[in-house]
């Protein structure tokens, strides 16, 4: 396994995680740059940004045993040239998550000490404000929806969609342990039903969604 990678097997596929502890440089045993990458990768001026390029094409060579090039759509949706495999990727400030599914999925990761406090209000319902408030945990619980939305939103590859009112979360209590929750979204006049999970990875929440089978029950 490539140094600093580790391999999760989820319900729904494998998440690949790396910490972004590295130099903004790769060796060139571990990482080969594939078609335009090279350009990309030169043309961005952030050290945390080369960072996070870096790390995602490292997971996705691990997890694929190949290195392979991520192209995205007009909505920024990302997918692998030549792969009928979903994936969904995520950065916090330490750590790059790429999720591969069979199915339509998300993911988002985001660290545990961020601070949301001044957004809280934008993404989160009158019932889901006050599911957070009465948590044990309150800022826990109100980062576990942000990611969980973000996850949603990511899985639904639209923009301009409203977190508020068009992505909905189930009550629930974080647990250590990490565990499941449900949610909807509001998309035209289809309502999609989801199942999360999360779980905590060095200081980290991720969660992954995916969208409920017609015939699943909670």
């Amino acid at each position: 396994m490539m140094a600093g990678v580790e391999i999760i097997k989820t319900e729904i596929g494998l998440m690949g995680i790396k910490k972004l502890i590295e130099q903004h440089h790769e060796p060139a045993e571990d990482f080969i740059f594939k078609g335009n990458e090279k350009e990309k990768f030169r043309s961005l001026k952030n050290i945390q940004r080369k960072k996070e390029f870096l790390a995602v094409r490292s997971v996705l060579q691990e997890m694929t045993g190949e290195k392979s090039e991520i192209r995205y759509n007009k909505e920024g949706k990302p997918r692998i040239a030549g792969n009928s495999q979903e994936i969904s990727i995520s950065h916090s400030a330490d750590l790059a998550v790429v999720l591969l599914s069979r199915q339509k999925a998300g993911v988002d990761v985001e660290n545990v000490s961020r601070n949301i406090r001044n957004v809280i209000t934008r993404f989160l319902s009158e019932d889901e404000w006050r599911m957070v408030k009465n948590s044990p945990d309150p800022h826990l619980s109100a980062l576990i929806c942000w990611c969980a939305k973000e996850a949603a939103y990511k899985h639904s590859g639209s923009t301009g969609m409203d977190f508020k009112s068009q992505i909905i979360i189930h009550p629930f209590e974080p647990v250590p342990e990490g565990g499941k929750f449900s949610g909807e979204m509001l998309h035209g006049q289809k309502v999609i039903a989801f199942h999360f999970n999360y779980l905590f990875f060095e200081n980290n929440v991720i969660v992954n969604c995916v969208e409920k089978s017609k015939n699943q029950i909670d």
